[in-house]
Order: C-alpha cells, then structure tokens, then sequence
C-alpha cells in the first residue's frame, strides 16, 4: 500500500512540472532491493502510463518535432530491443543501474539555458538514439531524463519542443521494453500501480500546474537519485 501511494506522488508532482517520474520509480525499486526484472517491468509500465497523457497533450499542441524525433527512434527502438533482451548479472545490472542515475542525478541539477536553435548532425542523433535506447532497455529508465538536457546543450530547439521529443522517446521505447519483457512477465506485480500513477498524472497535469516550482522539483529529485546510487554503488 505504502508503494502504491508514493507512486501516486511522484506522479501527481511530477506530472505538474512535465515530468513523467521515471528515474525516481527506479529509484524506489532499487532501494528496496527488488530484482532486476521487477525493476524494469514496473518503471517501464509506470513510465508509459504517465507519458502518455503527456504525449497526447504535445499532439494536441502541434509540438512534436518529427525530423528530430525519427532520427532518434530509428536507432533506439533496436537499441531498447537488445537492452531489455540483454540478460546480466544481477551484480552487473546494480553497477550499471547505480552509474546510469549518478549521471541522471547531475543532469538533473544542471541548470541548462536555452540555446540559439541549430540543425543537428544526423550521425549525432542516431548515435545518442543507440546509446539511450540500450540504457533504457538494461535499466528500464526511459531514457528522457538524459535525452532532453542533451538536446538543449546542443540547442536542438525550444524548450517545450524539445520536451515533446523527450515524452515520445519515453513513451515509444517504454513500449518496445514493455513488449520484450511480456513474455516472461509477471504481471501480478503490477497490481495498482499503472491505475495509480495515470490518476496522479492526471490530476498533477490538468489541475497542479503551476503550483510547484520546476527547479526544486529537479533538485529534490536530484538528491533522491543521487542518494540511491551512492547505495547501489557503495553499499
């Protein structure tokens, strides 16, 4: 019950500020020590439930930028593929899990200022697809937390475009991990959590907007992954 509800606030406060919540669902499952699969089951589930309601929205808002988008998509949907087909060590899986959110955590308290918009190389973008895509299937983090900071240190474009590309990445390799786990998949584990965390999204989209400050969100989240990793790294 206790899970159930954090993940409803992570939702609700995320979701008010355009974040899907991601990094910090794995962040709970891995301090409570759950293993690998459950790991990445639950945070991809969870992650798609949430982006989703992003995702219709920048449809909506004519704010997805395809020809950043596709370039993208084109080398992570494999790199996802491989990833979560990938079968490691529970040992190896912790190391690459606890150095994959001590980079998200820096990221997140990164201030990154908007950029003169520039053309991005399509080598660079289909590289940073791969190498996201392949995260985001071993670890089950969608892979946004990194790809959206990138983008504006590299001034791939306005901030609320740029946060669209980054709710379709999750949203799309969320559901190519989600469809090579389903096999072997437990889905008993998912219980209430998809069901929670889509009611918290909502209601943090549509009516919290605003009431939460976006850097202290950031930061806060920071700390948290930051903490996690230490434990999985150290501990």
């Amino acid at each position: 019950m206790f899970l159930v509800l954090l993940f409803f606030i992570i939702a609700l406060v995320y979701s008010s500020v355009g974040f899907g919540g991601g990094s910090s669902y794995t962040a709970v499952l891995a301090w409570r020590g759950e293993e690998s699969d459950t790991i990445r089951l639950l945070s991809l589930s969870c992650n798609l439930a949430v982006v989703l309601i992003g995702g219709g929205a920048s449809i909506l808002a004519k704010r997805v930028r395809l020809k950043l988008l596709t370039p993208l998509l084109l080398t992570s949907i494999p790199g996802v593929w491989f990833g979560a087909r990938w079968q490691v060590a529970e040992n190896t899986f912790l190391l690459i899990l606890g150095l994959a959110l001590t980079v998200a955590g820096i990221l997140l308290f990164l201030q990154v200022e908007q950029k003169e918009e520039k053309k991005l190389p399509l080598p660079a973008l289909l590289i940073l697809g791969l190498a996201l895509g392949l995260l985001a299937g071993v670890t089950g983090i969608g892979g946004g937390i990194y790809l959206v900071p990138v983008l504006h240190l590299l001034g791939a474009g306005p901030a609320r475009e740029v946060a669209a590309v980054g709710t379709w990445f999750i949203l799309i390799n969320s559901a190519v991990g989600l469809a090579v786990l389903a096999p072997e998949a437990n889905w008993s584990q998912l219980g209430w959590l998809p069901v929670t965390v889509t009611l918290g999204g909502i209601i943090g989209a549509r009516l919290l907007q605003g009431v939460f400050d976006e850097t202290f969100i950031r930061r806060w989240t920071g700390a948290l992954i930051l903490v996690v990793a230490g434990r999985l790294l150290f501990f």
